[in-house]
Order: C-alpha cells, then structure tokens, then sequence
C-alpha cells in the first residue's frame, strides 16, 4: 500500500508543476514579489495587476491590509521594467500606479507604501 500511495503523491506533484501551481517561482523574465504597506489610518483592500515573470497580464485577489500595517503578496511575482497598477478600495475606488524598475534585483522583494 506504502509504495501506491508514493507513487500517487509523486504523480499529483509532477502535475502540479506541469500545472505552475503556486510555489517555486520559475521566471521566465526578471521578476520580483510585492509587499504592499497601508499607510493610511483607514484599513483598505488592496489588488494589483500588471505583467506577471511569463509576460502576461495577471491580478491578484483582493487582499485586506489592516491601517498602518504590511504584507508580503507571496506566490506572485511580477516583470521588472514595467507598470503596476493597484487598486485601492476604502471608502471610494482610487488607483495608483507604480513602477517596478529594471534594475532592481531578480528574485528580490520590492516595497510600496500607499497612502
């Protein structure tokens, strides 16, 4: 039984990868992660959207930053040298947008704080 259940486990994580399921990231341009501050005294629900490392549009889910607090959006990651764009819900809609920079570091972590 032990060495069906392996080979099943081992199956599923093959697919998954083939799948490009969350996990390691696998950019195929220079890319980094977002962590994203709420520097307001109001919490706020925050999205951003732009090119993601395989050069195609992607957004994030809606992610709740409490006032004056950070996060860390794991899991995506976004092409350096371009514009992103996130969407800021409070009591009104308003977005701002952001440039991540060519030359800042593949693989790194780069921070905005939003007013």
């Amino acid at each position: 039984m032990l060495p069906r259940l392996r080979k099943t486990m081992i199956a599923t994580l093959v697919v998954a990868a083939a799948l490009g399921l969350p996990g390691m990231a696998h950019a195929s341009s220079p890319s980094v992660q977002v962590k994203l501050c709420n520097n307001y005294w109001q919490s706020g629900s925050f999205q951003i959207t732009g090119l993601n490392q395989h050069d195609q549009r992607a957004s994030t889910p809606q992610y709740d930053i409490a006032a004056n607090q950070c996060r860390l959006i794991g899991n995506c990651w976004w092409k350096t040298g371009q514009t992103v764009s996130i969407a800021v819900r409070r009591s009104s809609l308003s977005v701002k947008w952001y440039d991540i920079n060519s030359n800042e570091r593949n693989g790194s972590t780069v921070t905005f704080g939003v007013n």
